[in-house]
């Protein structure tokens, strides 16, 4: 998934930023045990303000993607945490509605396939 951040002006700043850090994870960009820089670091480089950049970092805890270590930064988590039924069905349920979202604007399912099929070919 190549993100342009033009095409995710619907998003939150806080969720773009989720967003990119869960995509250079899924890329290998990231890699479990690297540490993240600071909020205010973080801040700094995506010109945003430190209490965004605290709510993704919050978000990507709670999601399981990083963990914060008190004192010493937050890291990319080594052991991803396992959806659960309810998180899962919730997952499930979005992508279709996204999926009836696309379909209903014509886009057809050789796209929709392609498309999936691009993301994972990076």
């Amino acid at each position: 998934m190549r993100m342009d951040p033009a095409e995710l002006g619907h998003l939150a700043y806080y969720e773009r930023l989720v967003l990119k850090v869960k995509d250079q994870v899924v890329r290998g960009i990231l890699q479990p045990g690297d540490k993240l820089p600071s909020v205010r670091e973080t801040a700094q480089a995506e010109k945003l303000n430190p209490n965004t950049v605290a709510k993704a970092y919050k978000q990507l805890e709670v999601d399981g993607v990083i963990e914060v270590q008190p004192g010493r930064g937050s890291f990319i988590s080594v052991n991803q945490r396992e959806l659960s039924a309810t998180e899962l069905r919730e997952l499930k349920n979005r992508f279709d509605a996204l999926v009836v979202t696309a379909t209903a604007q014509g886009i057809d399912e050789a796209t929709l396939s392609q498309w999936l099929a691009a993301h994972f070919k990076g």
